[in-house]
This record gives structure tokens, C-alpha cells and sequence, in this order.
């Protein structure tokens, strides 16, 4: 069972440093940390109601409330965002069983990364990733479309066998992560920023300090499903709370 004393230890002591230190950072300190909601509320989606065109994005679907762009990072990168106003993956909204469930749609739109390289990609090539309050550079919520890493897939083929829907250590170059194994069906019924919340009582209160990334996994059974990871926030440990290491822009798993 995990250790759900060490998540708070690392949740409390990085929340407050980790939050002010936002100031200071300058992956936090964009030229202009609301340019994403610009595009979307000013561009894409005046855009797709007006002229049924979501220029410069490359879809609005209004009826669950979210838009694709081509992330100009990366060679297959896209973002998914809300049309929504929302902060980031401390808005209080998505712990809500109303509110859509971006991550269905994003990994609905996975097939995206691909079609920019040119090739399918694995389910587990994929990974959908959001930074915590402390590493992210904008003040809209993003959820990033991405290739994994190309040595990921294979180290966490070690956690095959985990219990299903249980938070697991996982270490991983030095860093403290959390893993989490999910059936196939797990994003029609589930979402990771309520799983995160529920790690322990506190944790809903400091979504702010949690970075999460979902990938796409094959089991020992044959089955199919996900894994979910989790990189608290730990200044002490130089763990800024980005799971976005663990997703490559230049996509070299696709070559």
C-alpha cells in the first residue's frame, strides 16, 4: 500500500516554496501567460462559431467544451484546451463529475501526433501530460499530446502487474514519481485529476503541487490500458512538478 504519509510530507513541504517560487521562475514568467486563452476565446472559438472554421486551432468541439492546436514545440505536439476559462490543474472545477473529462478527449485525439510524423504510433508511444502550478507557463489548462520518451515504455513494462486503480511508488532517475495501472475502460469512467485528488485527504486541497502524465500500456495478459503517473512537487529534491520530462517533442520513438 503506498505510503500515504511520504505523499503528504512531499505535497506540504513543497506547496507553499513551490507556489511563491512561481515569481521567480522563469519557465513561470512567459511574455504573456495568457496567450493560450487569448487564442482560444479570441481566435478558435469566434472562429468555429462564425465561419465553422477553428483557425488557428485545429478542431473546436463545442459540444464538450475543448480545442486541439498544434503546439509550435515539437514535431507532433498538439494541446488540448478547454474553451472554458480555467487556471490549470488546481481549478477546483475539475474535481466536478460534470465537468468534461479532457483527458478522454485528449487521448480521443492522440491519433494527431502521428498523422504530423507521418506514421501510427503504439498506444504506449503516447502520453497526454499537465505540469503543476509551480512549472507550467501559462494560466490556462493544457493538456500536452505528446511522444513519449523512447526508453519509457520499456521500464514501465515493470509495473504490468501492479493492482489496478492503486498509487505505487515509482523512482525513476533519482526522482519520486507515483504510478497508478488502469484498465482499458478507466478514462469512461474516471478521471486522473480525481484519482490525484484522492491520493490523501489533503491532496485535493494542493492539486497545485502535482504534475500528471497518462500513457497508453499493454499488460502481461494481453489486456490493454493505462498508466497513470503522478511527479509531486519537491523543491529539496529539485522536482518542480513537470512530467513533461517524460514526454519527448522531437519524437524520436517514432524513428
Amino acid at each position: 500500500m503506498l505510503n500515504h504519509n511520504r505523499i503528504l510530507i512531499l505535497l506540504l513541504s513543497c506547496c507553499v516554496i513551490g507556489l511563491a517560487g512561481r515569481s521567480t521562475s522563469a519557465v513561470a514568467k512567459p511574455a504573456n501567460p495568457d496567450k493560450l486563452w487569448e487564442i482560444i476565446s479570441q481566435e478558435c472559438l469566434p472562429n468555429s462559431i462564425a465561419h465553422n472554421h477553428p483557425a488557428p486551432c485545429s478542431m473546436v468541439d463545442r459540444e464538450h467544451g475543448f480545442a486541439i492546436l498544434k503546439d509550435i514545440v515539437g514535431r507532433g505536439q498538439f494541446l488540448l484546451i478547454p474553451t472554458q476559462r480555467l487556471s490549470g490543474i488546481e481549478s477546483p472545477q475539475l474535481q466536478s463529475e460534470t465537468i468534461p473529462n479532457y483527458w478522454r478527449h485528449a487521448w480521443e485525439q492522440r491519433a494527431r501526433v502521428g498523422a504530423a510524423l507521418g506514421r501510427s504510433l503504439a498506444r504506449e508511444q503516447i502520453g497526454l501530460e499537465i505540469n503543476s502550478a509551480a512549472a507550467r507557463s501559462q494560466l490556462q489548462l493544457h493538456i500536452h499530446i505528446d511522444c513519449m520518451r523512447p526508453d519509457l515504455p520499456g521500464q514501465l513494462r515493470a509495473h504490468a502487474a501492479d493492482p489496478l486503480e492503486r498509487w505505487m511508488p515509482f523512482m525513476l532517475e533519482g526522482h519520486q514519481y507515483f504510478i497508478m495501472r488502469l484498465p482499458a475502460d478507466a478514462l469512461e469512467r474516471l478521471s486522473p485529476f480525481r484519482l490525484a485528488a484522492a491520493t490523501t485527504p489533503q491532496a485535493a486541497r494542493m492539486m497545485g503541487a502535482q504534475s500528471l502524465l497518462l500513457t497508453g500500456a499493454y499488460f502481461e495478459d494481453g489486456s490493454e490500458g493505462f498508466y497513470l503517473i503522478n511527479m509531486p512537487v519537491n523543491f529539496e529534491r529539485g522536482e518542480r512538478g513537470s512530467a513533461e520530462v517524460l514526454l519527448d517533442h522531437d519524437c524520436a520513438i517514432a524513428d
